[in-house]
C-alpha cells in the first residue's frame, strides 16, 4: 500500500528528488539521455505539462535546488493556458534557463481536425517554438497517446520521441496519468534501488496543499 506521506504534494515530489540523490541516481533529459544511459543508476525526468504552467515552474525549482535537469513539454493548443502570451513565454523561457529542457508536447487530433499533415504541422510547431524561445527544440511527445494510438510516428527521426523504443526498453517506465501510479510510485521505485528509471509527472496532479488548487 502506497505511504500516506507518499502523495502528490511538491513537498512528496522534493522528497523524491532528494532521496533519489541520496541513493546515487543521476538524472538526464530526453535530449541528453543517449550520453548518459551507460550509468549505474540513472532517472529519465518527464513533464508533459497539459495545463498548469505555474505548477511546472515550482517543479523545475525544485530540480534546480539538487541541480536536477529534466524535460518539460508544452502543448500550443492547450485550454488551459496561452503559450504565446509574453506572461507564458518568460515562464518557460525561466524553466530553460535552468537548464531544462524544452520540448513540443503535440496533438495529432488537432492537426487530422484541421486537415493538416502531421510531420509538417510538428515541424511548424516546433519552427513556433524556436522562434519565440530562441533555442533548438530536440525532443517532442504526444498528447494522450493510449487515447489517439499516436506514440510513436515513423518518419520523425530528426526529432528524440518520448516514447521511442529505444529509451522504453533500457528504462522501466512509470507515469502518474489520472494522478495514479501503476507500476510503484516515483518514491517505492527509488526505494527499489531500480537502476534504470524513466518518470513520467503531470503538474497537474501535483499541489502545495490540495488538488483543488489546479482546478
Amino acid at each position: 500500500m502506497q505511504n500516506q506521506e507518499d502523495d502528490f504534494t511538491l513537498k512528496n515530489y522534493e522528497r523524491c528528488i532528494f532521496e533519489s540523490i541520496k541513493k546515487g541516481y543521476t538524472f538526464s533529459t530526453i535530449r541528453d539521455f543517449y550520453n548518459k544511459e551507460n550509468l549505474s543508476k540513472i532517472i529519465v525526468k518527464r513533464h508533459d505539462v497539459d495545463t498548469q504552467i505555474d505548477v511546472a515552474l515550482k517543479m523545475s525549482e525544485i530540480e534546480n535546488k539538487y541541480n536536477v535537469k529534466s524535460t518539460y513539454f508544452f502543448r500550443l493548443h492547450s485550454k488551459g493556458y496561452n503559450f504565446f502570451t509574453l506572461e507564458n513565454i518568460r515562464k518557460v523561457k525561466k524553466i530553460s534557463k535552468m537548464g531544462h529542457e524544452i520540448g513540443l508536447h503535440y496533438e495529432s487530433d488537432f492537426f487530422i481536425l484541421n486537415k493538416k499533415d502531421i510531420l509538417e504541422s510538428i515541424d511548424a510547431e516546433v519552427a513556433l517554438m524556436e522562434h519565440y524561445l530562441e533555442e533548438d527544440i530536440v525532443s517532442i511527445c504526444p498528447h494522450e497517446p493510449t487515447r489517439t494510438k499516436s506514440f510513436f510516428i515513423e518518419g520523425l527521426k530528426k526529432y528524440n520521441q518520448a516514447y521511442d523504443q529505444d529509451i522504453l526498453k533500457k528504462t522501466k517506465y512509470i507515469s502518474d496519468s489520472s494522478c495514479r501510479w501503476r507500476d510503484g510510485s516515483f518514491y517505492e521505485n527509488i526505494q527499489q534501488n531500480v537502476q534504470k528509471l524513466y518518470v513520467l509527472t503531470h503538474p497537474y496532479w501535483w499541489y502545495e496543499e490540495t488538488p483543488i488548487e489546479n482546478y
